[in-house]
């Protein structure tokens, strides 16, 4: 990387001073026994390589959203949406956040309420250095060390960080900060860089792997979903699984809801809040019946919806970025990598 776009660390945090005035800070929070995406001060943020426990899925999709309000024969459409400057993630989130606008963003089942999230936050992400144990984001695709799904793109040199990728409104926040705090070195880099669209600023591009990067893992989305429903046994596979759903709440990509209905006096709100798949009563039907009554049927279905039927409803999109959380974190060792691979070998 040239020296040409790198910034002096105490630059940045003079920067992301500036950013936080109308946004609150979010960034990675050493809190003893983990890492973990928090509202926090400056202080309390660490950067290092450390892959945090939960994703920033919440600050775009939160666990309990109001969305609207019934008061005196009215709906009121909740807009209070505060923004957020999140700082640090990775690129595995990065990428599950992309997966996220794809799904949340486009066609008849468009939120509102996700969009009015994503135009409200600035989103800086710091590269990865190293694999981490649990993690495959390059059997699925993805550099590790960069996404451009993010408004700035950084990576740490110790003393500084270079800018590897800018998006217009990281171009716009840049230029305003340079304006009103005379910033030489930020107004330096923005004459150095003037393309008006979003621009990867890697000058050199990473150096290659000396071994040829494993196959991307997706299912074949011209496959009938039947040919998948005994090509393993997933009785088998899953009977160690408890049910608990951490799978799901924890993945970065996962973005199934439920709503919930809370009346009190003369005023009713609706909430939309998380669910899960891996839950019994995820698809049980008001007659009683259960399609996804047995836990490998319901596990069966989250395999399936990863690599398969999101690939195949929205652009190619895998709904899994190989951040290694769902490995890490089940109580009883599930890896859904590893039943994939399974698949894959049983279709050749």
């Amino acid at each position: 990387m040239s020296d040409t776009n790198n910034i002096n660390k105490e630059n940045m945090l003079n920067f992301l001073e500036f950013l936080s005035e109308d946004r609150i800070m979010v960034g990675p929070v050493d809190t003893g026994k983990v890492v973990e995406y928090r509202e926090a001060s400056f202080s309390e943020i660490t950067i290092d390589d450390r892959v945090s426990y939960n994703s920033i899925k919440a600050y775009y999709f939160p666990q309990t959203e109001l969305m609207f309000t019934f008061e005196n024969d009215e709906v009121v459409d909740n807009t209070d949406i505060p923004g957020y400057l999140i700082f640090g993630a990775k690129p595995c989130d990065l990428e599950a956040l992309k997966v996220m606008s794809t799904v949340y963003s486009t066609g008849k089942y468009a939120d509102p309420f996700f969009q009015r999230r994503f135009d409200a936050n600035f989103l800086i992400g710091i590269g990865c250095i190293n694999q981490k144990p649990g993690c495959f984001c390059q059997e699925m695709g993805i550099d590790k060390g960069y996404s451009d799904y993010c408004d700035i793109m950084l990576k740490d040199n110790g003393d500084s960080y270079s800018i590897e990728h800018l998006s217009e409104k990281g171009k716009q926040a840049l230029i305003s900060y340079a304006q009103k705090k005379n910033q030489d070195e930020f107004s330096d880099f923005l004459n150095r860089n003037t393309t008006e669209q979003s621009t990867c600023l890697r000058n050199t591009p990473e150096p290659p792997s000396c071994l040829e990067p494993p196959p991307r893992l997706k299912l074949d989305v011209k496959k009938d979903d039947s040919d998948y429903f005994d090509i393993i046994d997933w009785a088998k596979v899953t009977e160690t699984c408890k049910g608990c759903g951490i799978c799901t709440y924890i993945c970065p990509t996962c973005y199934c809801f439920d709503f919930k209905d809370v009346s009190k006096k003369d005023i009713a709100k609706r909430y939309k809040c998380w669910d899960s798949c891996m839950y019994p009563k995820f698809t049980l039907h008001a007659s009683g019946h259960n399609p996804r009554e047995h836990r490998f049927e319901r596990y069966r279905q989250r395999v399936l919806h990863k690599y398969k039927y999101v690939p195949e409803n929205f652009e190619d999109r895998v709904a899994c970025t190989g951040c290694g959380r769902c490995v890490r974190s089940c109580p009883v060792g599930i890896n859904i990598k590893e039943i994939v691979k399974e698949i894959l070998v049983k279709e050749k």
